[in-house]
């Protein structure tokens, strides 16, 4: 890989780009990359950079970029405008519209949107890399390992993920579904699909039921809308994945709360302890 850029060096690669006509505002909150919005030329668009954090998990950008090509093409995704995948750089469009909020996910009328928006997901191309959540909890867990208290419940974590069984019929996921991700109102897009590849598929349910902590109730409008009915197996491994997204939830929190402590992170690690106890 090459060495880390600033917005400027890295908008000069873009061709027929000027970074000195450039409007670059840094978009604050992110853990692993520095994000911009863009505005140049009449085209708004955001950049993502690598950071030193996000080469120590070692993201796979090359399959994130077919993901997001084939994402773009089916209209769930903003198009790619420019990406180096070696340099850490990737330039999107910027998708116009309303960016979900947490009330948006109590709307049984949006949750039955957003089980059909998975479906479309979940039929793009498999890209061929599955996701290994025992060595991102791991990865996640060695980065804890200088605060004890942490550590420990971070091996905790670790166990958990390790002790639920890998189930055959990985599909294309994002990964990360959070309702800061979901862009729109009756056509729905997605955007930050830096996780995306093979998974199991009520993995993506289970992000957005739990890291909003959605009721039984709505937990079954959106696995019905995404499956057209449920069964007993399918809940069931539904469920298995929210204990997964949890063991992940709490190690990435942690992580984070390292570099931006706030109390309400601190009481949402607290939360977490004793649902994966």
């Amino acid at each position: 890989m090459t060495k880390l850029m600033n917005p400027f060096d890295a908008l000069a690669q873009v061709p027929g780009w000027d970074p000195e006509e450039a409007d670059i505002e840094e978009l604050k909150g992110g853990l692993s990359n520095h994000t911009y919005h863009v505005r140049h030329g009449g085209q708004e668009c955001v950049m993502r950079l690598d950071s030193e954090r996000s080469r120590m998990f070692q993201f796979d950008r090359s399959c994130e970029l077919g993901i997001l090509e084939e994402a773009a093409k089916a209209g769930l995704a903003p198009n790619i405008v420019f990406a180096d995948a070696d340099g850490g750089i990737l330039v999107t469009e910027y998708i116009p519209g309303r960016v979900w909020a947490e009330p948006d996910l109590q709307s049984a009328e949006r949750l039955e949107l957003l089980g059909k928006l998975l479906r479309k997901v979940h039929a793009l191309p498999k890209c061929g890399l599955r996701v290994d959540m025992s060595h991102i909890g791991e990865t996640y867990r060695k980065y804890l390992e200088k605060r004890q208290g942490l550590h420990a419940f971070a091996t905790i974590c670790v166990d958990v993920i390790r002790s639920i069984p890998r189930q055959a019929g990985s599909v294309c996921c994002h990964n990360d579904i959070v309702a800061a991700n979901i862009v729109g109102a009756s056509e729905l897009k997605l955007i930050d699909w830096e996780f995306s590849c093979d998974n199991d598929p009520m993995f993506d349910l289970a992000s957005a039921i739990g890291f909003h902590n959605l009721n039984g109730q709505q937990s079954d409008v959106l696995l019905d809308a995404y499956s057209g009915g449920s069964d007993s197996a399918q809940r069931e491994r539904l469920d298995e994945q929210l204990r997964m997204y949890d063991a992940i939830q709490w190690l990435w929190l942690a992580t984070r709360h390292l570099h931006f402590p706030k109390r309400w992170q601190a009481q949402r690690l607290e939360e977490l302890q004793q649902r994966i106890r």
